[in-house]
């Protein structure tokens, strides 16, 4: 998905986003030959863990280390 359809999922601006994404908490971005993001559906998951441990009062770093380093093995329920 492009980053409009994330920001609009996850309740995040796109600035928001792509600020996680520099910080490296979300790992989960491809770049298309055009240079456009694109995100799997797991990342609507992890901004939610982000944004859910933000308001629990944990710091950025914090977050970084409670954070898998990857989503192979995480399976999303709906």
């Amino acid at each position: 998905m492009k980053i409009g359809e994330l920001a609009h999922l996850s309740g995040l601006t796109p600035s928001r986003i792509r600020f996680y994404e520099r910080i490296g908490l979300l790992k989960t971005v491809d770049r298309r030959p055009n240079g456009y993001r694109t995100y799997p559906q797991q990342a609507v998951m992890i901004l939610g863990l982000i944004t859910t441990a933000q308001r629990a009062g944990f710091t950025l770093d914090e977050i970084r280390t409670l954070l898998p380093p990857d989503l192979e093995h995480w399976t999303m329920l709906y």
